[in-house]
């Protein structure tokens, strides 16, 4: 099943609740706001340090929807989705996002402690200031947690990805130039630390697993190794992107910080580990800081 036809069976799956028989429970709305600032110091996830290049950018997104009771331990909700990045030193990178998101959730139990499962599906048009990059991309996923004793969560995520690119231009005869054209699948966990009642510390482990986009200048071991390349304007004359296949470990550390009940001030820290097919292997380290308003 194609991701397009995916999310509108969700949507019509998650509406149709607000059509039942009078006395039925009422929807209602959900809004997140975020706002930060990103920094990477492999944008590229190149392999030489003659290619590495970092970038900050300006991040916020914005979720706003329904959220539909089915009963006392069930959700349904549904959101349309705006992100948007602007970087600093690579301009052609800066990208504004337009999607929606379904989702399911259901708690075996009541109470704060009462395990639940989620599972969700979405779809987004991205456009880039360097157009190459323009396309849609396509999730579905699922997830599962509980709290333990007061001041420990825990949780367990799986999604998987694609996407699909409006274009690309052949470089090499032989070679697609579809390089941006991706899928991969992801498992994650994460624990969260409640210290206090406004301070709060988590820790993550993710492998992602699948394609992976690594621009560089001219090289032989990725040219041989890849399975789609182009030109990459974004990052400058003479760099190349490459499509590889790649194992990628992702470990993240943070806080939050409670300033009122409804936002918070988020840092986060990300370590990347691509081991890529033929000894094509990277490393990035991503810093966030952002606010997050919710209600």
């Amino acid at each position: 099943m194609s991701g397009t036809l995916w999310v509108l069976l969700s949507l019509c799956v998650l509406v149709s609740p607000l059509f039942g028989p009078p006395g039925s429970a009422r929807a209602s709305w959900i809004f997140d706001a975020d706002a930060g600032f990103v920094y990477e110091t492999n944008v590229g996830l190149a392999q030489k340090a003659r290619d590495v290049k970092s970038d900050g950018a300006l991040s916020t997104a914005l979720s706003t929807g329904l959220a539909i009771p089915l009963d006392d331990r069930s959700t349904a909700s549904i959101t349309g989705d705006l992100s948007g990045n602007l970087h600093v030193e690579l301009p052609g990178l800066s990208n504004l996002g337009v999607g929606v998101t379904t989702a399911f959730r259901h708690k075996f139990g009541l109470g704060p402690s009462a395990p639940w499962v989620r599972v969700f599906g979405s779809g987004a048009r991205f456009e880039f200031d360097d157009s190459i990059r323009d396309g849609f991309r396509y999730r579905v996923g699922a997830g599962a947690g509980m709290r333990l004793g007061n001041r420990l969560d825990v949780r367990v995520d799986y999604s998987f990805e694609e996407y699909e690119a409006d274009h690309g231009k052949v470089l090499a005869r032989g070679v697609p130039g579809d390089v941006f054209d991706t899928t991969a699948h992801t498992y994650s966990g994460r624990l969260d630390f409640f210290y206090n009642e406004t301070l709060s510390l988590f820790a993550g482990y993710a492998l992602r697993d699948g394609d992976v986009v690594s621009t560089t200048r001219r090289n032989a071991q990725i040219f041989a190794a890849s399975s789609a390349l182009t030109a990459d304007r974004a990052f400058g004359p003479g760099f190349i992107a490459y499509k590889i296949d790649a194992i990628v470990h992702i470990l993240t550390f943070g806080m939050s910080f409670a300033m009122t009940s409804k936002s918070s001030l988020n840092i986060g820290y990300e370590r990347q580990i691509g081991l890529g097919r033929g000894g094509l292997d990277y490393y990035n380290d991503v810093f966030r800081a952002g606010l997050l308003f919710s209600y």
